[in-house]
């Protein structure tokens, strides 16, 4: 069921609205520095909100990706490394780019499919040339405590990758600057006359929705600063990947916090995140595996008619498809 449908409500359940509200106040707040799901909500000025995806996949999606070339800027991340697997297993030619350029899980058998290249995606030249050799991309790169947060060292515990940032690593050249890189790769590449855009995936979070439901510009206004900047950094990569529907068919998946039952750090939250949204509370979403995600991002990349936002809901659904 859609958060945004709690903007229209029964006078009974609209006078337990301020109780929800504070319930997920205290779950948003007291919570954050385990939320390593918190892939992106974004601060400043949000976008006109995005249509949901839709459309319906063929049967034979898995077979007419075989052959296709797709990027995976983070292949060897938490998220990356799990649409990397399921790329291979569907037939795609997957060169990973990443900081240690290394197999996360060497043996693996379909990750020793990957290609795995070593580089820095915010070097514009070096993603460029990625991009020209690539059919369909995934943007998975992200940190939750940047190098002017403070809070650095918790990256060796929220991390999925147990990548810990350097002085260099801030949300704007994590976040933005290596997605401003991809996009800006995709928009200049040769193209055919008539070909369809090319399909972009990125991750990004639940949060990012916060000022397009009841509450959520008040929680955001009493996030802590980091949290401020990091939202900033994924709004903006939102806006400017919907910049050029003609170049490029973006899907931007919201999840709030993944997991699966080998990240012990977030197990103790899933409850609290999960009654919260069951109890109606707006800013809330309900968490997602990396499962989940994963085969999601891969049916998207598998639906030429699927576009813009997807929050839990059609996640769950677009897992479905890939079986």
């Amino acid at each position: 069921r859609s958060l945004l449908s709690n903007q229209a409500q029964s006078p009974g359940r609209a006078r337990r609205r301020p109780a929800q509200a504070l319930l997920g106040l205290a779950a948003v707040l007291g919570l954050t520095a385990c939320w390593s799901g918190w892939a992106a909500a974004f601060a400043g000025t949000p976008a006109t909100p995005l249509p949901r995806g839709a459309g319906v996949t063929s049967a034979a999606a898995g077979s007419e990706s075989a052959g296709k070339r797709l990027l995976v800027l983070g292949g060897n991340g938490y998220v990356g490394r799990e649409v990397c697997k399921l790329a291979v297993e569907r037939g795609y030619q997957v060169t990973s780019l990443s900081r240690r350029g290394e197999n996360p899980e060497p043996g693996d058998e379909l990750l020793d499919k990957v290609k795995w290249v070593k580089g820095n995606a915010a070097d514009e030249s070096t993603v460029q040339g990625l991009v020209g050799d690539a059919d369909a991309a995934v943007h998975c790169i992200g940190l939750l405590f940047d190098a002017n947060s403070g809070l650095t060292n918790l990256n060796l515990i929220v991390s999925g990758s147990g990548s810990v940032p350097d002085e260099t690593s801030t949300y704007d050249t994590t976040t933005r600057k290596t997605a401003f890189n991809l996009i800006k790769a995709v928009k200049n590449r040769l193209r055919m006359p008539f070909s369809p855009p090319m399909p972009v995936m990125f991750v990004s979070a639940a949060e990012a929705g916060w000022p397009d439901v009841s509450y959520g510009k008040q929680v955001e206004e009493a996030a802590p600063a980091w949290l401020k900047e990091y939202l900033v950094a994924k709004r903006a990569v939102e806006k400017e990947l919907t910049s050029s529907p003609d170049k490029i068919r973006p899907a931007i998946f919201r999840p709030s916090l993944i997991w699966s039952w080998t990240k012990f750090d977030v197990l103790p939250v899933i409850p609290i995140f999960n009654i919260a949204n069951a109890l109606g509370v707006p800013f809330v979403d309900k968490t997602v595996t990396v499962s989940t995600l994963s085969k999601a991002i891969i049916a998207g990349l598998e639906d030429d008619a699927l576009s813009g936002v997807q929050r839990f809901e059609q996640m769950e659904e677009l897992e479905k498809r890939v079986a």
